[in-house]
């Protein structure tokens, strides 16, 4: 496969599921701020969400006014109609690559977003606009698991899906959980229980983590389940284990060994987190830096190895 085509492909992927989880966190945090009776302290947190969204300008605006341009505002390269048209445009430099239901699809999605209007929506119902985005995200993603040959451009897919997973994943619990000491048992009251759910529906989590443990929302059970269950396709234990089937798979159709960095990084993280214990984790702000380098470094080699290797590599 060329690095143009793999590269496209990954970015699509990449670009997609930040739309998708782009549109989730503000519909939840949406309607949060109707249910809490201060909107202070929700508000501060949208900002520390907002900035992995590189929504770091004053003049972007606060409370509603943000999270609108989060949605409509093109000039934003992480707002949801930005990420979707850049999804769009990687695929459609790999028009060949892909069946023409995913191609489809992804015309779908981008021209209701493209022609929505900002105003009517805003003032009627954003709920269902961020439902449309994240229903259209996961139509694709099912045409593509449904509709292409799982060959290395689908892993190329794959890679680009759980690696934005995880960056989103790590971020959110580390604005979530920055003031939460996990040595001690949380009294949650009804302001607090809201916040809670309200992270667990952020990863569509809550009605996952009631089946595993119980509705008593305690926030180390939480942090164990969204960090080590081996079950939920939205925890970082997950995410990463696709990630190395994902690279797996390409080492065995490109001739490349597992023995390199690439695949010593991922088997490492791997590793960590099937031995790894909550109770373990004394600086989970430290932790969580931690994983997210790794997975800093895995994107980087992965590039290095498959999209823009010297020639000589090649030859």
């Amino acid at each position: 496969m060329l690095s143009r085509v793999a590269d496209n492909l990954y970015w699509m992927s990449r670009y997609l599921e930040r739309a998708e989880h782009t549109s989730r966190l503000l519909d939840v945090h949406l309607n949060l701020m109707l249910d809490m009776a201060s909107q202070t302290v929700e508000q501060q947190r949208i900002k520390r969400l907002s900035d992995s969204l590189s929504l770091t300008d004053p003049s972007h605006g606060e409370g509603d006014d943000m999270l609108r341009r989060l949605t409509f505002d093109s000039q934003i390269p992480t707002s949801i109609i930005s990420t979707i048209s850049s999804a769009r445009d990687n695929a459609r430099q790999v028009r060949e690559e892909i069946s023409s239901e995913m191609w489809m699809q992804m015309n779908k999605l981008y021209l209701y977003v493209l022609h929505a209007d900002a105003n009517i929506i805003w003032r009627d119902s954003p709920h269902h606009f961020y439902l449309e985005v994240r229903e259209g995200s996961h139509l694709f993603q099912g045409i593509a698991d449904a509709t292409m040959n799982h060959n290395q451009g689908w892993n190329f897919i794959q890679l680009g899906r759980y690696i934005e997973r995880t960056f989103g994943l790590l971020h959110l619990l580390e604005v979530h959980f920055q003031d939460v000491d996990l040595r001690i048992k949380t009294e949650v009251n009804p302001e607090s229980f809201f916040e809670w759910v309200a992270t667990l529906k952020s990863v569509t989590a809550y009605e996952a983590y009631c089946k595993v443990y119980n509705p008593n929302l305690q926030p180390i059970w939480m942090l164990e389940f969204l960090l080590f269950n081996t079950e939920f396709p939205r925890s970082l234990r997950f995410c990463v284990d696709m990630i190395q089937s994902s690279l797996n798979t390409l080492a065995d159709a490109t001739t490349r060994s597992r023995n390199t960095r690439l695949y010593r990084i991922a088997g490492k993280l791997q590793s960590n987190l099937r031995y790894d214990d909550i109770n373990d984790i004394s600086d989970l702000h430290v932790y969580l830096e931690n994983i997210r380098q790794q997975i800093f470094q895995i994107h980087d080699t992965l590039y290095d190895t498959y999209i823009s290797y010297p020639i000589e590599t090649a030859l």
